[in-house]
């Protein structure tokens, strides 16, 4: 899955061309999935009207190129519902549900507010549901998939107890992922697709062919290669993977504040780092 980051430009306004070509860089190689999320999309930088806008930028451009998944603000129940409306109302497939983090409720609660928006359109959960809630809601027909990203622990039961209800996608690269395949995980967000895709594309032909291996070997040199110039980066993961994107030559690297960005200098040091670990 491509989790489609919202682009910028140098003086903060939304950049459909950047969110555009990061599409295609992506869907050209094979991927099947655009999902906008929480994190990636930097919503908690963005109106309610730009959170619509790269919705509408995500399926003008794509239509039924691909699986297409919303996401949110993490909005109270009334506002998640009219923008589910919204969103089905649009063509995507499925909204990703994200309720309050600061005003979580109760495991009953929360099974009321996705039974709430799971009347407006098919639902996939992400984060650490109460598994109590799940249970609750385990009947709901509009609620469809889970995207996991917490722990490890918590992702293997929801995969055992109800991974052949809700599929999962592992929300964190593709070593985390090949830590849930042999449960039931059958997809993950990746960051290559979105500038450089071979790394995803070859590891996804590997798993497919049960060749280990070569899967674990190509996390190594490109997932795992580049994490000491993740860590080492002065703007941080988000602002590395933005930054990729133009080391790449694919979109801009910008964030809008306060959002810091690497400079030009920063730029070339990294696309120097991408080519000397033969990712670029």
């Amino acid at each position: 899955m491509n989790p489609l980051p919202t682009k910028f430009t140098p003086d903060g306004e939304i950049d459909p061309d950047g969110m555009r070509a990061t599409i295609d860089i992506s869907l050209d190689a094979g991927v099947e999935v655009i999902m906008l999320t929480w994190g990636e999309g930097l919503v908690s930088l963005l109106t309610d009207d730009e959170v619509a806008e790269i919705h509408r930028i995500v399926i003008d451009h794509v239509g039924r190129r691909a699986v297409t998944i919303a996401c949110d603000a993490m909005w109270g129940l009334s506002k998640a519902r009219e923008f589910a409306a919204h969103v089905d109302e649009l063509g995507f497939d499925l909204y990703m549900a994200r309720p309050a983090e600061w005003a979580r409720g109760t495991p009953e609660s929360l099974a009321d507010w996705y039974r709430g928006v799971a009347q407006q359109t098919r639902v996939m959960f992400v984060g650490d549901v109460p598994l109590r809630t799940c249970e609750l809601v385990e009947d709901e027909p509009n609620l469809l998939a889970f995207k996991e990203d917490i722990d490890l622990a918590y992702a293997h039961e929801v995969l055992m107890r109800w991974g052949d209800r809700w599929p999962m996608t592992g929300g964190g690269c593709m070593k985390r992922h090949h830590l849930l395949w042999p449960h039931g995980c059958r997809s993950w967000l990746d960051v290559f697709v979105r500038s450089y895709p071979e790394p995803a594309m070859t590891y996804w032909d590997a798993v497919q062919r049960g060749d280990n291996a070569t899967a674990w070997a190509t996390i190594e040199r490109s997932e795992l290669a580049i994490g000491p110039l993740v860590a080492a980066c002065r703007v941080g993961g988000n602002g590395f993977f933005a930054s990729m994107g133009e080391a790449h030559g694919v979109s801009p690297r910008w964030r809008r504040s306060p959002a810091p960005n690497l400079n030009d200098e920063e730029i070339a040091e990294l696309r120097d780092a991408l080519r000397a670990l033969n990712l670029a």
